[in-house]
């Protein structure tokens, strides 16, 4: 009868350590999660608007074949990168064990405001960064850049 009290209060005990350890574990894949996303947006945001070459199409032009060719913020529409491929601001992958599941990828989107010209090019480009665990989306960073001329 003593056995069975003493495994009932340990588990009792237990149970609230072990909760506590996987939300510990959930909020630092979560903070993992939004630190990737908003390195890529601020490496993003730091492009020009325009491509220095005058190219006008969304995505990256011929010759920009990996990340650090890209010369201007719509050459990051269809980005992506796979679960432990992820590459920080150095060129390094990403090796924290925390990081493993996520996915991060980017689209680019122009945008014209209501009455503007549809001929004309856009002045605005929404950018949207995304990180996923296992498929799931974790965060979602979007952002409008207006078009400095």
């Amino acid at each position: 009868m003593a056995a069975t009290i003493l495994a009932m209060a340990i588990f009792g005990i237990l149970v609230p350590f072990t909760s506590g350890a996987q939300n510990q574990q959930v909020d630092a894949k979560r903070t993992m999660a939004v630190n990737l996303a908003q390195e890529l947006m601020e490496e993003i945001l730091a492009k020009p608007f325009y491509d220095p070459q005058g190219a006008s199409n969304v995505g990256p032009e011929p010759g920009e074949s990996n990340r650090g060719r890209f010369d201007n913020i719509d050459d990051y529409n269809g980005y992506s990168e796979a679960a432990g491929a992820i590459v920080n601001h150095d060129g390094s992958v990403a090796s924290d064990p925390i990081a493993g599941g996520l996915t991060r990828d980017a689209s680019c989107t122009y945008v014209h405001v209501s009455g503007q010209d549809q001929h004309q090019p856009a002045t605005f480009i929404r950018v949207t960064v995304t990180v996923r665990y296992n498929g799931t989306p974790m965060v979602t960073l979007s952002r409008l850049v207006f078009a400095n001329r």
